[in-house]
């Protein structure tokens, strides 16, 4: 048998084992396509089970959390009101009238007359 025999004989096995391993590559890749497409379809499935099962239970958690973010909301507005309305009071409070600013009228609105 001369060295190119060989080599032909050599080269021949590997391309009949590279064709092996591609056609297994191929067919484990078809299995992992039809294991997940399965999968999916069965967690679609489960999901919209579990849905249907808890929609009260979601629905009601849902509509509770809603009426607490109202409430929140106008005990909110209500602490904010409330903040404007002891701000006006006390701005109305603390303003001096204008006789008080003025010196001259300080000397008459003075308590006692006695020097």
């Amino acid at each position: 048998m001369s060295y190119a025999e060989e080599i032909e004989r050599v080269a021949e096995e590997c391309r009949r084992r590279s064709a092996l391993l591609l056609d297994e590559l191929e067919q484990i890749n078809q299995r992992t396509a039809d294991t997940s497409r399965e999968l999916a379809e069965a967690s679609a499935t489960e999901m919209r089970e579990f849905w249907s099962e808890h929609a009260d239970e979601l629905a009601k958690a849902r509509a509770e959390a809603e009426e607490r973010e109202r409430l929140e909301t106008e005990a909110r507005e209500q602490r904010e009101a409330i903040a404007r309305s002891i701000a006006a009071r006390k701005a109305n409070r603390d303003v001096l009238p204008v006789d008080q600013e003025d010196e001259e009228a300080a000397f008459y609105q003075r308590e006692t007359w006695l020097i």
